[in-house]
Order: structure tokens, then sequence, then C-alpha cells
């Protein structure tokens, strides 16, 4: 025999007549709302028996993938509690709160001595690395590898195909091989963002915002000086466009983050009539994850690459870094290569979720000797090669 209780709305919610979405620790509108969040003691109702709870409902994905941990309970236990309303599986990497761009900290943005030209030339080599082994593997710390599960957008396959002729260039065709690269930029810029609010565009935005982050590292890597003057021109452009893709996934994650995967996305170079890819039901949430884990780490490379750009090239400028966001921090969340997998991590060891200031909060929950590649490298660009060193990393 078990107990039931009856779950009440927040006190919030229940003094300003809105529905409350029950979940736990805090409901989804005092979340957003940054209000504090209190349930009220639960009513004891009626007793019943484990026999009459529907044995075909299992336990939210969320509850298994935060801090659950099954192995301690017995084999027999049937632990399902379809009366318990919970939070959506994606709300921990994908709720509205998590989609917040913190603004940089006064000393960090009052103090540029911090950085040298060094630090920018590692943030941009870092970058090109992965870029190059994108190429070469088909994924990086920023691009991943079933992130395109669905279609590979055209946009993406120019950038591809523009990204491998320009590591494989020569001198005696490096002018052809430019021209090529500031063509597809162009185009790109010219286009701008699919204005769609289905879930397919924002995938396509995704791949175009990826493409424009690739010419605008070879054209600050580049020395050739149209390439670099084409970069620092779409600085801004990137910058909107990031704006935008994050406003538009927060919108499509939050709200529904299966559809995304749930139905076939058009792609424009398939043959017509053939079969659209289809993705397990099972995959849905792994891959909402990698996209939203993609989008914020486009963000974090971007404020990197081009605020410390524009700090040594525009000291005028009032506003050369963009913020920062959550991103996941642990190696081998973004190395799994399987829902099962990234799903056993998550169950079993905290992802190192933070915000890009809340240091204190990464170290004391993540152990340095686990922090990724991509965490170091957003790290040195954010506070600079002298407080790594100081903090050990």
């Amino acid at each position: 025999m078990i107990e039931r209780l009856e779950v009440k709305a927040c006190t919030n919610c229940a003094k300003s007549r809105k529905k409350c979405g029950k979940q736990r620790p805090e409901c989804m509108r005092c979340r957003t709302k940054h209000l504090s969040c209190h349930y009220p003691a639960a009513k004891r109702t009626q007793f019943i028996t484990l026999c009459d709870v529907d044995n075909n409902v299992s336990i939210p994905p969320s509850t298994s993938l935060s801090h659950a941990r099954s192995d301690s309970l017995p084999s027999t236990l049937n632990f399902t509690l379809p009366f318990l309303e919970a939070p959506t599986p994606s709300s921990w990497f994908a709720a509205p709160s998590t989609w917040i761009v913190d603004p940089p900290p006064p000393y960090l943005a009052s103090n540029a001595s911090r950085f040298s030209s060094s630090d920018f030339a590692y943030c941009l080599d870092c970058v090109t690395g992965w870029l190059k082994q994108w190429v070469e593997t088909g994924s990086c710390p920023f691009i991943h590898s079933r992130l395109y599960t669905i279609c590979f957008p055209p946009a993406i396959q120019s950038a591809y195909m523009a990204l491998s002729t320009y590591l494989h260039k020569t001198p005696a065709n490096s002018g052809i091989v430019c021209r090529i690269v500031e063509q597809r930029a162009t185009e790109l810029v010219r286009e701008g963002l699919v204005d769609d609010p289905s879930a397919s565009a924002g995938l396509q935005n995704v791949a175009r915002v990826q493409a424009l982050l690739i010419y605008q590292c070879i054209g600050l890597r580049d020395g050739d000086l149209r390439l670099r003057k084409m970069a620092e021109g779409h600085m801004p452009v990137m910058e909107e466009w990031l704006n935008l893709l994050m406003g538009q996934m927060s919108e499509s994650l939050c709200c529904n983050p299966a559809s995304l995967f749930t139905y076939p996305i058009p792609d424009p170079e398939q043959v017509p009539g053939s079969n659209f890819p289809t993705v397990p039901k099972s995959q849905h949430l792994w891959l909402s994850w990698i996209l939203a884990e993609s989008v914020r780490r486009l963000w974090l490379i971007t404020a990197g690459v081009q605020g410390l750009y524009k700090m040594f090239t525009c000291p005028e400028s009032t506003r050369p870094c963009m913020g920062g966001t959550l991103f996941t921090s642990r190696r081998g969340f973004w190395e799994a290569s399987s829902a099962h997998i990234w799903e056993k991590e998550c169950t079993v060891r905290y992802s190192g979720l933070v915000r890009l200031t809340e240091t204190d909060k990464l170290f004391s929950m993540v152990p340095k000797g686990e922090l990724s590649d991509f965490a170091r490298v957003v790290l040195r660009c954010t506070y600079g090669e002298g407080w790594c060193e100081l903090v050990g990393l």
C-alpha cells in the first residue's frame, strides 16, 4: 500500500489564479518570472494499492536523467506514480530561464589588460583546428555528428565544401579559393535567416549561423585583406543572427522539443518521391539536447572570437563582449555516441551545465580534470590566460 498525495498549485500561482505546471522544485511560471516557488503541504487522501497503478506508465525521462538512481531500489518494485505531474523531459536544459544571456561582469568589461593578442590567436587557432577536425571526421566540439540526422541543409553543405577547399589550398590557387569563400559568405548573408516559425526552420537557421561562423573564422585568420574586411563587416550580422536564433530555439525547444525530430524535415536537395529519414522516439530527447547545446556553443565561440578581435582592433567599442550563456562543461556528454550512452551519463554524473559566469559553481561540481576541451577554451577566451593559470587550468 502507498499513500496517495494530492498535488496542489504553488502559492504564487494560486494567489494570482494562474495555471501551475506543478514542476519540482519550482514550477515553470515561477522559474521564468524569478519568483520564490513554494508548495503547500500535500493533502493526504485515500490509500491505493500498487496493483491499481497502470504498469504501462513509466517514470518520466527527466526523472531518470537528473537525480534518480534505480540501482538502489528492489528490482520487483514498480516505482511508477502516474498521479504526480512532472516537468517536461527537456526542462533541465530547455526551460525559458536556461536561454537567458548574462552580461559580462563589469570587472571583465573594463579590464582589457588581462587579455593579450596571444589569447585571440589561441582562440582562433583552436576553433580553426576544430573546423579541420569537422572536415576530417564529421564532428568537432561545436558541430555534433548527429545534429543533422534529419537533413543536411544546403548552407552548411556549401560551407563544408568551401572550408575543405580552403584547408587544402595552395599558393597557386589561393586567390581562387578566397574568391569562392567571399562569394559564398556574401550570398549567405544576402539570403538571411529563414523567416518561418516552423520547427524545421530552426534547424535550417542553425546551419546558416554555423556556416557564417565558418566564413568568419576563415576571414579573420587568412591574410587576404578582402576576406578580413568581409569578416569585419559581417560581425554585426553574426550577432543579430545569434540573438534571433536563441529566441527561436527557446520557443521551439521549450514548447515542444520532440517536434523538431518527430516529423520529417524536407531537404531541398532530396529527390522527390524518396523516403525521408526517421528518428526513433528514444532519440528525441538526446537530439533536442544536441540542438540546444549546439546553439549555445555557437554563441560562446562567436562571443570569444569576435569579442577578442574587437577588443584589440576597436578599443573604443563600448560592447565588445556579447555575454555568456549556459553550456555543458563536463567531458563525456557531447562525446556520447548514442542516446543510451548519453542518458546513462546524465543519470550517473552531473553534466556541468552552468553559466559561464558561475566559475565557483563549476569548479565545485566538476573536477578540473573532467572539463571538456571546449570548456577550457571558452574559459580562457572569457577570463584570459593569466586567470586560467591562477586556477590551475
